[in-house]
């Protein structure tokens, strides 16, 4: 029990951190996530860009839209079956990798601003960027970040306020005060 305790307070040290340095100051309120991390996820491309609106740096409630371009890799992995026709709504068919989250996953996530979209490069039916960009959109959903407990490799996390929709890594990622970066 007391390890558990202890590695609660560091994931929630770690959230409060990543968000007053994003923001450039303190934490003001706490909220629940009502989901749970999924045992997986599949890898469906490469993220080149992540776009959010936010205030950070401003007055609260003044946002301002962003748009950060990788600057190094990062994949984007997905609940099955969540990138959808904008359309039709059915499932699109894509190259999947299955990935396995780790056991442990954080127990805090930071809340860094509302996402307008993520830029993504699908695999290729040989698992390289295709080299066509695509637009997804999630309504209502929020960006995050978090740091996993094991490693403490900072990673970006696409949500709602019931479910996670996507994770991005990428071994340069990181939350400074100028935003995203890697």
């Amino acid at each position: 029990m007391r390890r558990s305790m202890y590695e609660n307070r560091k994931s929630f040290d770690a959230a409060r951190q990543l968000r007053e340095t994003f923001v450039d100051r303190k934490m003001t309120r706490v909220e629940e996530m009502r989901w749970e991390w999924p045992k997986a996820m599949v890898e469906v491309g490469t993220c080149e860009a992540v776009m959010y609106s936010s205030d950070k740096w401003k007055r609260i409630g003044d946002l301002i839209d962003y748009k950060h371009n990788a600057e190094a890799k990062q994949r984007v992995c997905v609940c099955q079956d969540f990138i959808r026709d904008y359309h039709s709504g059915k499932p699109l068919s894509l190259t999947e990798f299955d990935i396995q989250l780790p056991s442990r996953m954080p127990d805090a996530v930071a809340e860094l601003a509302n996402i307008l979209g993520l830029q993504v490069q699908f695999y290729d039916d040989d698992g390289e960027s295709s080299g066509e960009y695509h637009q997804v959109n999630i309504a209502r959903a929020k960006l995050g970040a978090a740091k996993y407990p094991r490693t403490g490799e900072t990673f970006l996390l696409i949500y709602t306020p019931s479910q996670l929709c996507a994770i991005i890594t990428g071994e340069e990622l990181a939350v400074e005060r100028d935003g995203i970066t890697g």
